[in-house]
């Protein structure tokens, strides 16, 4: 379904025998595959509590807007000004949320690596140097940052090969589906969080107007009609 890259390391010697060699380059290539999947599942397990921060804010929102109808318009307006602001704050809380590139004319498959290689560069310490022992130092900090690299390493390894291919070819299609999700959720609240800045001054009547404006330029956009059916978590 999806090419995986392999680099496969060539032995210079003559010694090994051809029995040897074919040994070596199908543990190489299994080797890369174990590597591969762990990646997915690392990049997997680091965006999903952002999306669902962005789902469960947006989702709020939808619920609040609803219940609202049955206030006066004095209590609506301030249940959909706080329930607008409360999203609009994730836009401001860049720390809680992760930067993915967007896909610039890549095939699927290439999208997810370009993500994935991104979120592996990425994580809660601060950025190691560039290059010499801090790489490697930070390398290695990043291994053990309570992403369930060991957990998933372990569960990797016993699978069969044929397995791996499966499992690699099924999270390609997973995660892209996912990081353009996110994407598109992060977009939304971008919006919201601008148009909510652009009101403030504004006086209640005619704010009141563009608050449930904006809020249902969000509900209505096709990247929240995707998830709207997913549960809060």
């Amino acid at each position: 379904m999806f090419n995986i890259l392999l680099s496969i390391a060539r032995d210079g010697t003559t010694e090994n025998s051809p029995s040897t060699a074919l040994a070596n380059s199908a543990w190489s290539q299994r080797e890369n595959l174990v590597q591969s999947v762990c990646k997915q599942h690392r990049a997997r397990n680091k965006i999903l509590e952002p999306y669902r921060r962005l789902k469960n804010a947006l989702k709020a929102l939808q619920d609040e807007y609803t219940h609202s109808k049955d206030t006066n318009a004095i209590q609506r307006y301030i249940r959909l000004q706080h329930a607008v602001r409360d999203v609009a704050v994730l836009e401001k809380q860049y720390w809680k949320l992760l930067e993915i590139p967007p896909q610039e004319g890549e095939d699927p498959a290439e999208y997810v690596v370009k993500v994935v290689t991104s979120l592996e560069q990425q994580n809660g310490a601060p950025a190691p140097a560039k290059g010499g022992i801090g790489a490697l130092l930070g390398s290695t900090v990043l291994a053990r940052t309570g992403d369930g690299t060991q957990e998933i390493m372990e569960r990797v390894r016993k699978m069969k090969t044929d397995d791996l291919q499966k499992e690699c070819e099924g999270m390609y299609t997973q995660l892209y589906r996912l990081f353009k999700k996110y994407l598109g959720l992060k977009r939304i609240v971008k919006e919201l969080s601008e148009r909510y800045d652009h009101t403030r001054l504004y006086p209640i009547v005619p704010r009141y107007a563009m608050l449930k404006k904006m809020i249902k330029t969000a509900l209505r956009a096709p990247e929240f009609a995707d998830i709207c059916h997913e549960q809060v978590e």
